[in-house]
């Protein structure tokens, strides 16, 4: 209750307004108003609407005003952001945004693809505003569920590992092999079994080849959880060379699984081609790349959609790829530089197979360029060309 004084006081300072009824309230005006703290329930942050520009079709996507009100409350522009269960990268976005600094981890290889693409647009749209903006990249920083396994699950042993996966693989494990390259036999093929901590690599492969021509046989399947770039390319080489098919298989994670006990689909990795092509103008000679040929693996699809999707994969490849990018000038052991990239959005769902960079080299010679794609799936698949520039 306000005094009959203090009535009077905001009265003559036009702070009342008088209602129909005769009685009064008190006018605030907004040069006074200092705001209204934040209670500890908001419910002024609504969901995202179906048609909102920031939407990206992610089931947990949170609306940005909600990171920017946690981010605003609790940093200053500079400080570092982590969110380690980022989903479709809304902290990292509106981060950027405000200034921050910021780290996201991830095991979803869909997340980190989403996160990906949504900090890509960003850049897009701080460029063209005319406002500053900062490089990312994505590393993988280990194998820790993997190694989890083999420690609590597998008591450490990797012996044990490679019999786990050939018994999901429905292959024969061999205890008394030729070569200790050579771990099971699946029909007239051998089998190799990469170590669980390692990548399969491009001298591997060829001794292994090696190894399996020796016993006489004419195919040998590699099983690993990751694959050196360009390895299909050096298996073409090699079944050119020496007569023996070459079969590329990604270990399915779902192996890991507890009680787990019908095996998995193993599928191929996934085939990539490009070539480069030039651009002749009056004064200089550009670079661009052409997609060929995309053969996704089909790995990360689940076994009830499989058989519809693989007929759509072979007619129809292209059709999966849902980003690609291409550094013009890769230095092996570098980070991959984005000099192009493109991909499709919720809006648009086209994409150019041919990049438009116009690359030009500082001077003739033979360079590499390696062409990094990310399917419908989340899965990276990346090889490495020769550009002979003249």
């Amino acid at each position: 209750m306000l005094s009959l004084e203090k009535l009077k006081q905001f009265d003559s300072e036009n702070k009342l307004h008088w209602n129909s009824n005769g009685r009064p309230n008190r006018r605030v005006f907004l040069d006074e108003y200092k705001g209204q703290p934040i209670e500890n329930l908001w419910t002024d942050v609504y969901v995202i609407n179906p048609m909102a520009d920031e939407r990206v079709d992610y089931a947990t996507q949170k609306p940005e005003a909600l990171l920017e009100r946690i981010i605003k409350t609790s940093s200053k522009e500079g400080d570092l952001v982590a969110d380690f269960f980022p989903g479709s990268g809304t902290t990292g976005a509106v981060a950027e945004r405000l200034g921050r600094r910021w780290i996201m981890c991830d095991l979803g290889r869909f997340a980190i693809h989403t996160s990906r693409k949504r900090l890509i647009e960003l850049q897009r749209k701080l460029h063209d505003e005319g406002k500053s903006y900062r490089a990312f990249d994505v590393y993988n920083l280990g194998r820790y569920e993997r190694q989890w396994w083999q420690k609590e699950r597998l008591k450490g042993a990797d012996e044990e590992h490679r019999k786990v996966v050939l018994g999901f693989y429905k292959a024969e494990f061999l205890t008394n092999a030729r070569s200790p390259l050579l771990h099971g036999r699946k029909g007239p093929a051998l089998v190799h079994v990469d170590s669980i901590d390692s990548m399969l690599t491009r001298s591997e492969v060829r001794a292994v080849a090696a190894a399996a021509k020796e016993t006489g046989a004419k195919e040998v399947h590699c099983l690993a959880w990751e694959f050196e770039m360009d390895l299909r390319l050096v298996c073409n080489e090699i079944e050119h060379a020496e007569g023996i098919k070459i079969k590329l298989i990604p270990i399915p994670r779902e192996i890991m699984e507890k009680n787990r006990t019908s095996p998995p689909p193993f599928l191929e990795v996934a085939i990539l081609e490009a070539q480069p092509i030039f651009h002749k103008q009056k004064d200089r000679r550009t670079a661009d790349i052409k997609l060929t040929k995309f053969l996704p693996s089909l790995a990360e699809v689940p076994s009830k959609e499989l058989e519809a999707l693989r007929e759509r994969a072979v007619k129809s490849g292209f059709d999966f790829i849902d980003f690609w990018a291409v550094d013009f000038d890769y230095q092996d052991g570098l980070p991959f530089e984005h000099h192009w990239q493109a991909y499709r959005t919720r809006k648009d769902r086209s994409l150019p197979l041919v990049s438009s960079h116009e690359y030009v080299y500082l001077k003739p010679g033979k360079y590499v360029a390696c062409v990094k794609v990310v399917d419908v799936f989340g899965c990276d698949t990346s090889i490495t060309l020769e550009v002979n520039y003249e």
